[in-house]
């Protein structure tokens, strides 16, 4: 079952990289998909020395989860701002056509529920650390599993975004020429 977990802990950025080729061509999810490659690759860097926190791993994870609601949040301030210092039209089409998605909403839930999950275990772990429990049957037997299910979850939520950016650009130049 590890491997299956280390096989998930990995497979977001190569369904980015999926994503990318399938959405080349709009430029609102390049940009998406490139602002959350770059998360997904810090997170992956970090990792090997964040795994070894045992008691605080998870608080690091949170914060982690909170991390990757950033390119959802900023990234359409960041096109501005790269947009003002290169005078590159790509960020100016970015910053206007960018609106929020029913994937972006649901990587929001997902990292949600992945900092409720992470909490509910640092709390445990904490507990138990300072034996105020005798036992940690949340980190033992649930947390994994319900962090692997987020994860193909994710995966999931990133290719259907991946998929449906065509369809998206198509509404907003629709819209754009009816204005």
């Amino acid at each position: 079952m590890n491997e299956l977990y280390t096989i998930f802990e990995y497979a977001p950025i190569s369904i980015i990289l999926i994503g990318l080729l399938l959405s080349w061509d709009v430029p609102t999810a390049r940009w998406f998909l490139f602002s959350y490659a770059v998360v997904e690759i810090i997170d992956l860097v970090i990792l090997p020395i964040s795994i070894q926190w045992n008691t605080h791993y998870y608080a690091f994870d949170i914060l982690m989860a909170l991390v990757f609601i950033l390119p959802i949040v900023y990234r359409r301030h960041v096109a501005l701002f790269l947009y003002s210092k290169t005078g590159l039209e790509y960020f100016r089409i970015v910053y206007e056509r960018q609106k929020l998605s029913a994937q972006e909403c649901g990587i929001i839930l997902i990292m949600a529920l992945t900092c409720i999950v992470n909490f509910a275990t640092w709390v445990e772990v904490l507990s138990y650390k300072y034996d105020l429990v005798v036992n940690a049957p949340f980190k033992l037997y649930f947390r994994d599993n319900i962090i692997l299910l987020l994860h193909v979850i994710m995966c999931g939520t990133i290719l259907t975004y991946a998929l449906k950016a065509q369809e998206r650009e198509q509404e907003f130049l629709q819209n754009e020429t009816i204005e």
